[in-house]
């Protein structure tokens, strides 16, 4: 019967043993993928003429999306809550349609020349009248939701 127990003990262990190796396996891998993963967020591309940004491509993280163009000029745009960074805005085309787009963001894990260079950029080319040309991913059902991945000033 005791070596009965004792198998049964060392089974015991064994399973111990196992678990804590796959827990810290995992544990290592949810640490990779939060490390190497943001290098597949969308990176920002900034385009300059004569020193002074005038597009911007690849904002949006949104996969398997349908991509469209729009041309117009900004009517609104709005802030998140803390007032600095654009959350949407509104454009209007010549056809007097107006369409909501999302922006992201001030969520990015960019070096801080670059975010604040994106942000100025966001502010300046999307102000209220701005005339833009926009490319922009259509997601959700029937692909109603907007976010923006291109931007260019006209």
């Amino acid at each position: 019967m005791s070596g009965r127990t004792s198998q049964t003990a060392a089974d015991g262990v064994l399973r111990s043993v196992v678990a804590d190796a796959l827990a810290s396996a995992l544990i290592v891998v949810a640490i990779l993928l939060l490390v190497f993963g943001g290098a597949a967020l969308a990176r920002p591309k900034l385009t300059y003429e004569a020193g002074k940004v005038v597009g911007l491509s690849n904002l949006s993280t949104d996969e398997g999306c349908l991509p469209a163009k729009l041309a117009g000029r900004v009517v609104k745009r709005a802030f998140g809550r803390d007032g600095l960074y654009l959350e949407s805005i509104i454009v209007e085309e010549r056809s007097g349609q107006r369409t909501f787009i999302n922006i992201e963001d001030g969520d990015r894990n960019l070096d801080a020349a670059t975010n604040g260079a994106v942000k100025q950029s966001f502010e300046t080319m999307l102000s209220v009248g701005k005339p833009v040309s926009l490319r922009v991913l259509g997601c959700g059902a029937a692909a109603r939701m907007l976010s923006l991945d291109a931007v260019r000033s006209l």
